[in-house]
């Protein structure tokens, strides 16, 4: 549904003559030599999925694109609003998916690769439940947000019961890592917000409490932790080996996929580990065009410290980044379209939030937050 979304909003904005090629040249410099590099690469070692995926790169690069000039500030505040009652209805589906009351989506027509049955474990509407798990942190931190941004009480009330079950929703994927990702990232919200006691304390409560539920046994698939670090050591076992032989130019995205039997007998489609699988499919080179249009977001982003008005939306953004971060680290649960899209509709807002701010003196000075729910 993402992917069929996207291509009727792209079609209608094409249509319209508001984004296609003639904007090309409104995409930064550094993003096109990543996207090229990437399909040239991937055409070389005839890694097909890769160039198709490079491909797809442009047709992403030209949305966001368009999407970053034109997003509101205010408009965002309706998008979160939106993804917050969506994640309620998925996480009822959810539930009911957890109890075997309804069966899993399958998937089959897309792929038999796709439509594995999770024993357990939910996935709601995003075809694996690692990828629901990154959805769920995503929309977790949605809530604390608009939870800490909200004056009335009945709001408080509402943002907090969905920001409860879809925290409590990753007891249903069966991610490990989650919880963790979900600790440390508060420690982040409450840093940016300035709450610094409230991170430190929220952090090591979480953590005792984690270890607290880990030993007696109320966190599902932690009893084989052990089995499941023997199994992200192969894999990265796998990956480093790969990039030994190819340091400096990759192969594409995917690359792991193309690999792994040259090196071991696990099989995944990638290295579990955001930056090593980074540096195995575009090694040091392509890796070093990438983190261009990514280092000049992040100077972007650091702008919005300056303004005290904007310092909710900026712990928003840093949350998300420490979610793709944290859980990037164990999986690469961000190379999908629904965690991507989510995640590139919030951080692409904040030149707009900058350049709104900067725009108005009047809201430049120590205040609160305006324009609260």
């Amino acid at each position: 549904m993402t992917l069929v979304t996207f291509a009727v909003i792209f079609i209608f904005l094409s249509m319209l003559g508001l984004i296609g090629p003639q904007y090309q040249s409104e995409v930064p410099t550094s993003i096109w030599i990543f996207i090229a590099y990437s399909a040239v690469i991937s055409f070389v070692y005839q890694n097909w999925a890769g160039f198709g995926i490079s491909i797809a790169y442009i047709l992403i690069a030209l949305y966001f694109n368009y999407y970053q000039q034109v997003i509101q500030p205010y408009f965002v505040e309706e998008l979160l609003n939106i993804a917050l009652i969506a994640s309620f209805i998925i996480f009822i589906f959810a539930t009911m998916e957890y109890l075997n009351w309804v069966p899993e989506w399958d998937y089959s027509f897309i792929s038999p690769e796709i439509n594995r049955i999770h024993n357990g474990r939910a996935e709601a509407t995003f075809a694996n439940p690692n990828y629901y798990a990154m959805m769920l942190e995503f929309f977790f931190f949605i809530a604390l947000y608009k939870f800490m941004r909200t004056t009335k009480l009945r709001k408080k009330i509402v943002f907090l019961l969905i920001g409860f079950c879809n925290l409590f929703a990753t007891v249903y994927t069966g991610t490990r890592t989650s919880l963790l990702v979900v600790i440390g990232t508060l420690f982040v919200f409450y840093y940016i917000m300035g709450y610094k006691k409230i991170a430190i304390g929220t952090f090591l409560t979480g953590t005792i409490s984690v270890l607290i539920a880990i030993k007696l046994g109320l966190l599902p698939r932690f009893e084989d932790l052990g089995f499941a670090f023997e199994d992200r050591f192969v894999i990265w076992d796998i990956a480093l080996k790969g990039l030994r032989d190819n340091f400096w130019f990759g192969q594409g995205p995917l690359t792991y996929l193309m690999i792994w039997q040259d090196y071991g007998e696990k099989y995944t489609q990638h290295a579990h580990n955001i930056i090593l699988d980074t540096l195995l499919s575009y090694g040091v080179i392509g890796t070093t065009i990438l983190a261009i249009p990514i280092v000049s977001l992040a100077r972007n982003i650091n702008q919005m410290r300056k303004y005290p008005i904007l310092r909710r939306r900026l712990a928003l953004i840093c949350s998300f980044g420490s979610v793709v971060l944290l859980h990037g680290m164990f999986d690469l649960t961000i190379f999908w379209l629904q965690t991507a899209f989510l995640f590139l509709f919030i951080v692409l807002a904040a030149n707009n939030m900058l350049k709104e701010v900067e725009a108005h003196p009047e809201l430049q000075g120590n205040l609160s937050d305006y324009a609260r729910d």
